[in-house]
């Protein structure tokens, strides 16, 4: 696969920036138009590189003074080449639906960046698997459980969410999600907003407790897996949703004992996503991505058609692919997930589910 350099730069947020430099060890800082972190382009410790959100560039104010991107920066600080740092943002992102590709740029595939970098910071790899760091001590431990009424009223009940560890911040109003690997070993947190102003800044993003953020790479963990895996193993079927709350939603149709759901929380499945599945005994991946376009034939209609296309022959050479897709566009809404509906719809479009 090969991306556009500047497509992928300005896919990025400031809360990515953040994000990436806070696994970079920059110990970051956010205002309201640059980030401050700490000059890790030259080794340095003072708070002396500068991230501009107007221009999307570095600036090292200290030994470098000099002027750089977000690849410039994995490129000083990882001695990627540019391939490899346009590569690691993708990957680190899950930005791969979002971006066109190009041949202009060629790069190497995720496990052989990872496998060559091993000295990822916390990042460790061990028999083939990346293992993330863990956060200890648990910051979800004295936080509420409360009924989330919102998510209740959708079809999310409490007894769901505990089984998910789901908490909520009274303070920013938001539901906290914490990801486990498969191991159930805590290694990130993400919050949704529910409040409609926060929407602004995304509906999901990682949490961020006062200058802590409990940021991972998403493309290399699986949402639920760490209490699907065993169900996933004995009925040899996976079902792969975007985001944690359809994941969830299905758990609450099909029941906990029959969980078989995860998520990948973007719109692309990363290879090391697929692998953990496949390693776990998956012989049917069931995608269950969101109707992404709004009326059958439009323009979204068929780059669905095409994306989904893509995901089938990437992996229908080791799994069975199948797809819960509306078809005829009278099940669900704009932007519905195949759970938004109801359980009744859910089964329907899994009964009547796409094998190319």
């Amino acid at each position: 696969m090969a991306y556009n350099k500047d497509e992928v730069k300005d896919a990025l947020t400031m809360d990515d920036i953040y994000e990436l430099l806070d696994q970079l060890g920059a110990e970051p800082e956010l205002f309201d138009d640059h980030i401050e972190a700490s000059t890790i382009c030259h080794g340095g410790d003072s708070k002396k590189l500068w991230y501009f959100e107007n221009t999307q560039l570095f600036k090292c104010w200290t030994h470098c003074q000099d002027t750089f991107d977000v690849f410039g920066l994995l490129q000083k600080v990882k001695s990627f080449n540019l391939n490899e740092a346009i590569y690691y943002v993708v990957s680190f992102f899950n930005l791969d639906s979002k971006l066109e590709q190009t041949d202009a740029i060629q790069l190497t595939d995720d496990w052989k960046l990872f496998k060559r970098y091993e000295e990822l910071t916390a990042i460790k790899v061990k028999h083939n698997k990346i293992e993330l760091p863990e956060i200890t001590p648990d910051p979800l431990a004295h936080y509420p459980q409360p009924i989330i009424s919102s998510w209740e009223q959708e079809g999310i009940s409490k007894d769901v969410c505990d089984y998910a560890g789901i908490r909520y911040d009274p303070i920013d109003g938001g539901v906290l999600i914490p990801h486990y690997d498969e191991s159930g070993r805590l290694i990130g947190i993400r919050e949704r907003t529910l409040v409609k102003d926060n929407e602004v800044y995304g509906k999901y993003r990682p949490w961020r407790q006062g200058h802590k953020m409990y940021n991972h790479p998403l493309a290399f963990n699986l949402y639920n897996f760490n209490n699907s895996k065993d169900n996933i193993a004995s009925l040899g079927t996976a079902l792969v949703f975007e985001g944690e709350k359809s994941s969830l939603m299905a758990i609450e149709y099909l029941g906990t004992t029959n969980d078989i759901s995860v998520a990948v929380c973007g719109s692309s499945i990363s290879r090391y996503q697929f692998e953990l599945l496949q390693a776990a005994g998956m012989r049917e991946m069931a995608v269950c991505f969101d109707r992404d376009f709004e009326t059958v034939g439009d323009e979204n209609y068929y780059h669905v058609i095409q994306k989904l296309q893509k995901i089938y022959d990437k992996y229908s050479a080791y799994v069975n692919v199948s797809f819960l897709f509306d078809k005829d566009g009278d099940k669900l809404g704009y932007k519905d997930s195949p759970t938004d509906k109801g359980k009744d719809i859910f089964m329907e479009l899994w009964q009547n589910r796409i094998f190319l």
